[in-house]
């Protein structure tokens, strides 16, 4: 009987998780060119071609999709096994995890979910890292997060491997200095023109003509947009106009007196999303870190 050569497999495995043959060589420590040998000579073991190779990208065939799900169910099991095994006694807390943050999220909500885990939890250990959706999802496929936390829910593509859970929602708001939101509300002095720093998401419609403008009366500017909630949060700090913001990014200049508010209750909630791979080692540490 012929036996699949693994080491093969992990190549093409790595070029598709790591999207391309310079990283994958780079993460799994041998060269290019080697990489592209292994992933050739997986082809033609197989009689199936699996990617298709340009000078700027690759694309994976029908037929690799199909041998990259089985990849992926073999390298979750092993990794299963080296933490059960060859890993046990760093295993004995089973508190470790890794959560990737996709960069527009609040750093308050973020704070205030680790504060609860180390409080609730034994000698947590928690690693968070930034990056764009796109790059930690490709983190998550390969073990490399156990978490994402960000502002959408997987995309279509993502939902056979990944189940996602809404863990928080929070009204949008304007927000800035007290003194700035108080003339905002007031019917005679109103700052005009008034410069909004616009936080950059997904809404229906135009929110600045159909509900700012109207509902100030005054002549909006909008000279930064944003989806970083934290720079948004310094903006408002600034007293050079206001924020269009989630309430959550905001919380503790509310709480201190720093800033004030208007909800915009016209406005929908903005959603916060936990995203994790259906299978793997940490399934009850991240149910228990989202409960």
């Amino acid at each position: 009987m012929e036996w699949l050569n693994f080491r093969h497999l992990y190549a093409f495995w790595s070029v598709c998780r790591y999207g391309g043959f310079q990283k994958a060589s780079e993460r799994i420590f041998v060269s290019q060119s080697a990489v592209s040998d292994q992933v050739s000579q997986l082809e033609s073991y197989l009689e199936e071609q699996l990617l298709i190779r340009t000078t700027r990208s690759i694309q994976v065939t029908p037929a690799g999709v199909d041998l990259l799900k089985y990849a992926d169910e073999i390298f979750n099991t092993s990794s299963e096994i080296n933490h059960l095994f060859k890993f046990k006694k760093d295993l004995a807390p089973a508190r470790a995890i890794k959560i990737g943050m996709v960069g527009g999220i609040s750093r308050n909500f973020m704070y205030s979910l680790i504060v609860q885990n180390m409080v609730e939890s034994d000698n947590p250990s928690i690693t968070v890292v930034d990056g764009s959706y796109d790059e930690l999802s490709k983190q998550l496929k390969s073990f490399d997060v156990d978490l994402i936390f960000s502002l959408e829910a997987p995309r279509r593509k993502d939902l056979e491997k990944c189940s996602f859970k809404k863990i928080s929602s929070s009204p949008m708001c304007i927000t800035g200095k007290p003194e700035i939101i108080k003339k905002l509300k007031s019917k005679k002095s109103k700052p005009t023109p008034l410069n909004i720093f616009l936080f950059n998401h997904f809404f229906e419609g135009d929110i600045i003509c159909d509900v700012i403008a109207p509902k100030f009366g005054v002549d909006v500017l909008t000279p930064v947009s944003t989806d970083d909630i934290s720079l948004l949060r310094f903006l408002a700090h600034s007293g050079r106009g206001v924020a269009l913001t989630p309430e959550i990014g905001v919380q503790e200049g509310l709480n201190s007196g720093s800033l004030s508010k208007i909800r915009l209750d016209e406005v929908p909630n903005i959603e916060f999303y936990a995203t994790f791979l259906k299978k793997g080692f940490h399934q009850n540490l991240i149910k228990s870190f989202l409960s």
